[in-house]
């Protein structure tokens, strides 16, 4: 009962269950741009044969924010995601490479 209690009279508590309530809003929102995110990149790719690589950093950077908040809601982190921490940068994005710069990647035969 006095572990109740004094939650009940924390401010601490008080401000992580407002912060906690501010972030699952935050994350219905990262939902919605990241089913908008797959519908462009599902476009893009139809129509040019490969995904759009400042989208997927973009949906990558998007994504690792989305895990952030999923930690800090369930108390597994009390890191708060941005922004009070910088926003995530992507790591390097890996897409299957088209023919051309697969070709260009390749080294050139040294001359006689």
């Amino acid at each position: 009962m006095s572990a109740l209690k004094s939650s009940l009279c924390s401010p601490d508590f008080w401000l992580r269950l407002l912060y906690t309530f501010v972030f699952m809003l935050a994350w219905q929102v990262v939902e919605i741009l990241l089913a908008l995110l797959v519908v462009i990149q599902i476009v893009v790719r139809l129509f040019t044969g490969s995904a759009n690589q400042d989208a997927a950093a973009w949906g990558e950077g998007l994504s690792v924010y989305a895990c952030q908040i999923g930690r800090y809601v369930t108390m597994a982190s009390e890191q708060k995601p941005w922004p009070f921490i910088e926003w995530p940068q992507p790591t390097v994005v890996t897409a299957e490479p088209t023919p051309q710069a697969a070709a260009a990647s390749e080294p050139a035969e040294p001359r006689a």
